[in-house]
């Protein structure tokens, strides 16, 4: 009888081996803290101001432009003058949450967002992040539907299981 020699295909240095990474003994996902509970603790002004300071800059558009692709977004208008007011540390004016996500798009980052979602001990996760979390789930799901049909197989009188 003959065997067909197989070739083996040379590792790709570049590439990390699937299962070296689940027993990786370091936390590749970082656990948000839980929000701290005591009385004003989370009065969020001044950092939800400091968050769209924050975002603003790392956006490429000054903020007459983003006061338009906001208003573009929600079809309402909003003006330079109401980001400085929700912006400056001394104004009574509070940035509106309807309008998170539109501010988000136009400033093309996620800065707000992942800084409120820290603030209430969650954790915003995009893109790369998302893929290996949903990676991680699917090799779940497999490793209990293979424990289930090794289960099922030792039962089966066929297999050495009970009669």
């Amino acid at each position: 009888m003959t065997t067909k020699k197989g070739r083996r295909r040379a590792e790709d240095p570049r590439q990390m081996a699937f299962l070296d990474l689940l027993g990786s003994q370091e936390d590749l996902i970082e656990v948000p803290v839980p929000p701290d509970l005591e009385p004003g603790a989370l009065d969020y002004d001044q950092r939800l101001r400091a968050l769209l300071n924050k975002a603003i800059k790392a956006c490429p558009f000054d903020r007459e432009q983003i006061a338009a692709l906001v208003s573009s977004l929600v079809g309402r208008e909003i003006t330079k003058a109401q980001i400085d007011s929700w912006t400056g540390a001394t104004r009574a004016n509070r940035f509106p949450a309807e309008l998170i996500p539109a501010m988000c798009q136009a400033l093309g980052n996620t800065i707000l967002l992942s800084g409120l979602a820290e603030a209430s001990g969650c954790r915003l996760i995009e893109g790369r992040e998302l893929q290996f979390a949903r990676l991680g789930q699917l090799f779940l799901v497999l490793r209990q539907a293979d424990a289930e049909a090794q289960r099922l197989v030792a039962e089966l009188p066929l297999f050495g299981g009970a009669a």
